[in-house]
């Protein structure tokens, strides 16, 4: 009984999303509707730390026609070592 009414509620939950997604109503989707609603009251969620991953990151801001410059890395010998060192740790566990 558990499986069937899983997969009834599953089947009524996909139905919705597709109808919410598909179906015109005055010339929009349901979704498309809820979208402009959003949109329009003003109300913004709070950022999430986690969810910033999920974001394209942006490119950065490049004058035309020139590339970026390129950046060296500056290290001493001794943060080479330390760093050397931890890799090797690492790898012996």
């Amino acid at each position: 009984m558990r499986t069937l009414s899983f997969l009834f509620w599953t089947l009524c939950s996909m139905g919705l999303g597709i109808w919410l997604a598909t179906v015109p109503v005055g010339s929009r989707t349901p979704w498309e509707h809820a979208r402009r609603f959003w949109a329009d009251s003003g109300i913004s969620l709070p950022e999430l730390p986690g969810l910033s991953m999920l974001r394209a990151p942006k490119p950065p801001p490049q004058a035309a026609g020139r590339a970026a410059p390129k950046i060296s890395e500056r290290h001493t010998t001794q943060e080479r070592d330390a760093v050397n060192r931890l890799i090797a740790r690492g790898a012996e566990k």
